[in-house]
């Protein structure tokens, strides 16, 4: 089947262009080009076209990689930060959780966590700035069964709400749209549309590079219990073609 790499582009009145993760690039391919690296193609072939980099498709829309001023990292596996490169001034937002479980990984320790350092930029860490987990808000009721997460910007429009299972401190992206329509981006907590709304969890053989399979199943049951209760919040997996093609042309922006 086909496993698109997503990434979202929104467009904040205050905080101009933020991305939730870059999805796959050409740079993977360089990453993965030696052994014990490459095993990583191997087991997930990797289709990436230049066009389809997020770079590019940021140029297709008017955007330039120097004008996103944050890239919000769900977690580090290298579907979801293989882009990083092509954004020189972006920061980068991640929760620490996420962070402390990779960054002293090297190589087939770090592939079995389904981390490649060589996607990072050079400069991560000094751009790189943890979200605040101090103060834990209450989410909108419309969001349950999650309950609390973390107001990025303090201004309700952006919550990241911790998502447990699939990576260590994976980060999920609820945000209200001008509609006051919520959209939910759940990253890799479940990989199809289909997954949620039949309760289907993943072929055993994946779970080796889960976190935390339990995690994982309480995690999915949660987002299908969202599902049933509040059909209005639109639930994005990163990798379900379905919802991809659904959300063609849906716009992000909070502008007005």
């Amino acid at each position: 089947m086909r496993f698109p790499a997503t990434f979202a582009v929104i467009r904040h009145p205050d905080h101009g262009v933020i991305l939730y993760d870059t999805g796959y690039s050409t740079h993977f391919l360089k990453a993965t080009s030696k052994l014990p690296e490459r095993l990583y193609r191997w087991v997930t072939p990797v289709s990436i076209p230049e066009d389809q980099t997020a770079a590019a498709q940021l140029r297709s829309l008017g955007i330039e990689p120097e004008e996103v001023a944050m890239i919000i990292l769900s977690h580090f596996h290298a579907d979801h930060v293989g882009g990083l490169v092509d954004f020189p001034t972006a920061r980068f937002l991640f929760l620490e959780d996420a962070w402390n479980a990779v960054r002293n990984l090297r190589g087939i320790a770090a592939l079995r966590k389904g981390f490649l350092p060589a996607l990072l930029p050079d400069d991560f860490a000094k751009r790189g700035q943890i979200v605040s987990t101090n103060r834990p808000v209450r989410l909108p009721s419309v969001l349950d069964p999650f309950a609390h997460g973390h107001d990025i910007f303090g201004d309700e429009t952006l919550y990241a709400v911790e998502l447990d299972g699939h990576a260590f401190g994976q980060m999920g992206l609820a945000l209200r749209r001008p509609s006051g329509a919520y959209w939910f981006l759940v990253a890799d907590a479940c990989w199809t549309s289909r997954c949620y709304q039949e309760r289907i969890a993943p072929h055993p053989v994946t779970r080796i590079l889960f976190n935390n399979t339990r995690e994982y199943k309480a995690t999915l049951a949660r987002i299908a219990d969202l599902a049933e209760r509040n059909p209005e919040v639109q639930i994005i997996p990163a990798h379900c073609e379905e919802t991809l093609n659904d959300l063609s042309g849906a716009s992000a922006s909070f502008g007005s």
